[in-house]
């Protein structure tokens, strides 16, 4: 079976109509002879989102036992094969398929076809049912604009296909007897029915089982069915079933601009899930797959620190009492699970034992929820235990700088350990100004300035920006550290990693794919998130440091935009198991729906902040060290207390 490696080979695929064959090899020989009568005139011109509305609203009208004249009649089109799918949460998706004179012809025929199937009472019952977030379900439309045939391959081995264009085809199968069977390109990715890794491709069992079923024909049958590939513009039904969205591998496509409003408006869903998963000990549901609606059991203790810090930011922004009540329920599960380090008189957090340095970090994200706990509220009642953190980080300080890490175990003990991620010293560096902040002793100032002064000119100093780490803890330590030490070496490596990242971005016109834009790597959304963080810690020390902010903002947009269209929301969890428990998770990316804590945390600080310098163009500008503002009942005793 060929296999397609080249990346350049993998973007053609996925920008065109792909052939279902063993491999994409971007060299099809065009549809079979019986394209034009199995599908109409694919070539005409694709439909907006306004325009879709009003056939969908005739779907519904006849499902629902209303009649197509109880609608406006939708514009005229050519005649063509459309797909409809009505999605209930919870309940198997309903699927049709018909071909018409013209393109509503196509679509009352395809709900009639549905209508076959769920009786306008059953849907009544739907609407009227209050419990359920999406009542009455969620039509989907998907109009063909480009397809291919199968040839003389089959469809009984998996189909190897770049990455890129997985989800943006869908596959039919039929026969003259009308017996026809369809996977809707969005469904490729909702249902999984693909394998990531070295070679992507699609699972023909999964595929096959699905096509059979929706064709009434045993799955032997498929092989002498006529089969194709087709790109299809696809909307589905606004929550309110008025209008019309893009859906684009299953999720609605992202906002064109983002603005301080939409921004704020995912921090809150973000905050709000949170607060949902959250347990009565102040523990998180750490992993969430919501096409399952199935809790992961494992749980990360670093992650749960961080989360619990954005928490407190959204507390911090918008003020609900949930927010800062479940972050203290946090914070003290967090407190019972440090461990003591009698060396230090300190203490650290820890997820497993095969990083040294990972004890810094942890004492750094646990640090830092407590400081902003202190910062948002003005209390002091984890003085002490933040204090302790803190001795424990600056014992483990060398006197370059660097933090106790595998290689000085390695070092000393001969035996050899795991390369440690970079971040650790961000987390420690940030957590120290942070406190700083608020209990103001020199020896975190000290310990802050050393160990960025030995990343920048030990760590990264030989290192080129296509190779840089694109350290989004260090970027804020950098903002934090330069409103105290107005060393410009912090400036030019806080832009070292700004230009590393926008030399990783996808962005147009060499993105494989639209919804690749603003995404990094291969369309995982957290690495996104982090950047953007970075990206609003280097225009917040731009304002400070009155240099220009422009060619960070552009690139920040983006990726925000990128990243808010991974949320789910009202709009586009219509398709997911329980889509009340899912609204406000980030997903993992554009292929996998599962929902980490760290996916929602990192989302909701650099949406927040991003929020902030948009809506305010002197964010920045002031020697704030957190550039955090402090809540308005706060502000005079929070001033004294942090010396601000």
């Amino acid at each position: 079976m060929r296999r397609v490696v080249l990346f350049r080979v993998a973007m053609a695929c996925a920008l065109g109509a792909l052939p279902l064959s063993a491999g994409c090899t971007c060299s099809r020989g065009g549809p079979p002879p019986q394209a034009g009568a199995d599908f109409g005139e694919t070539s005409a011109p694709s439909l907006a989102a306004p325009a879709a509305a009003p056939y969908l609203a005739m779907a519904r009208a006849i499902l629902e036992g209303r009649g197509r004249s109880a609608v406006p009649a939708p514009p005229q089109a050519p005649g063509r094969r459309v797909m409809l799918a009505l999605f209930r949460p919870g309940t198997a998706t309903i699927a049709a398929t018909a071909k018409g004179a013209t393109l509503a012809d196509a679509v009352a025929a395809a709900a009639q076809a549905m209508g076959s199937r769920v009786t306008p009472g059953e849907l009544q019952r739907w609407n009227s049912d209050t419990s359920g977030p999406v009542p009455g379900g969620r039509l989907e439309l998907d109009v063909p604009t480009k397809l291919d045939g199968l040839g003389d391959s089959t469809i009984d081995e998996d189909i190897d296909e770049p990455l890129p264009a997985i989800g943006l085809d869908g596959v039919l199968v039929t026969r003259d007897d009308g017996k026809t069977g369809f996977v809707l390109p969005g469904e490729i990715v909702e249902r999984g029915l693909f394998h990531q890794g070295r070679v992507p491709g699609l699972e023909h069992h999964k595929l096959t089982t699905l096509l059979a079923e929706r064709a009434g024909v045993p799955e032997t049958d498929l092989r002498s069915m006529r089969a194709y590939r087709f790109r299809a513009d696809a909307y589905v039904e606004t929550p309110s079933h008025d209008g019309a969205l893009p859906v684009m591998r299953g999720m609605v496509e992202r906002p064109a601009q983002v603005t301080p409003d939409l921004l704020l408006a995912a921090v809150r869903r973000g905050a709000d899930y949170l607060v949902r998963i959250m347990n009565a000990e102040g523990r998180y549901v750490y992993m969430y797959h919501p096409v399952d609606d199935v809790d992961d059991r494992s749980y990360g203790w670093l992650r749960h620190a961080g989360t619990t810090y954005a928490l407190f930011e959204a507390y911090e922004e918008l003020g609900t009492p949930a927010y800062a009540d479940k972050g203290e329920l946090a914070l003290r599960y967090l407190e019972s699970h440090l461990r003591d380090d009698p060396a230090s008189q300190g203490k650290y957090l820890l997820d497993t034992n095969d990083e040294e340095e990972q004890k810094v970090g942890g004492a750094g994200l646990a640090l830092l929820a407590f400081a902003k706990q202190a910062a948002v509220t003005g209390r002091r009642d984890h003085l002490e235990t933040m204090r302790a953190l803190a001795r424990f980080i600056v014992k483990q300080q060398y006197a370059d700088g660097h933090f106790r890490s595998n290689a000085d175990v390695e070092h000393e003990t001969g035996r050899r350990l795991k390369r440690e991620p970079v971040y650790y010293t961000g987390e420690a560096t940030l957590a120290l100004m942070r406190l700083y902040a608020v209990d103001p002793q020199q020896a975190y100032l000290d310990t802050a300035r050393k160990a960025v002064d030995w990343v920048i000119h030990v760590r990264d100093a030989y290192v080129s920006e296509d190779n840089q780490e694109h350290d989004h803890w260090i970027s804020y330590a950098l903002n934090d550290l330069f409103r105290v030490v107005h060393d410009p070496a912090y400036v030019e490596h806080a832009y070292k990693i700004a230009r590393a990242i926008q030399k990783k971005e996808h962005v147009p016109p060499d993105a494989p794919a639209p919804d690749w834009v603003g995404t990094f790597y291969e369309g995982q959304t957290t690495p996104g998130s982090t950047r953007l963080e970075a990206f609003d810690a280097d225009i917040a020390l731009s304002r400070f440091a009155g240099k220009p902010e422009d060619w960070l903002l552009g690139p920040a947009r983006q990726v925000a935009s990128a990243t808010l269209g991974q949320q789910f929301t009202p709009d586009d969890d219509y398709w997911l198991k329980n889509p009340a428990r899912a609204e406000g998770g980030v997903r993992e990316s554009l292929y996998v729906s599962d929902v980490r804590i760290d996916y929602v945390q990192h989302s909701m600080s650099a949406w927040l902040h991003l929020a902030r310098i948009l809506r305010d163009p002197a964010y920045g500008k002031t020697g704030v060290p957190s550039q955090d503002p402090v809540r308005a009942a706060l502000d005079e005793s929070a001033t004294a207390q942090h010396g601000r």
